[in-house]
């Protein structure tokens, strides 16, 4: 199995199960849509922060090999 898929999968897990356990845990709507929002927006900073060190990596490999990273790619930020 691939690297990708099997974080696909992870992820999947992750916001399946963090969305069961706040639909059934007991408290108001408006509580419960609030927790939903916090944890999607912990969880998309952990994904940007998780890219972002990635790409970094992979700049830092290609700079190794003799790639020129801002060329090739330019500065999406």
């Amino acid at each position: 199995m691939s690297a990708q898929r099997i974080l696909i999968a992870t992820l999947s897990g992750f916001v399946a199960g963090v969305a069961v356990g706040l639909l059934v845990a007991p408290s108001s709507g408006s509580e419960t849509r609030q927790r939903i929002a916090d944890s999607a927006s912990d969880l998309a900073g952990g994904i940007k922060d998780k890219i972002r060190n990635f790409r970094g990596k992979t700049e830092d490999e290609l700079s190794d090999l003799g790639f020129d990273t801002n060329d090739d790619f330019g500065d999406t930020q």
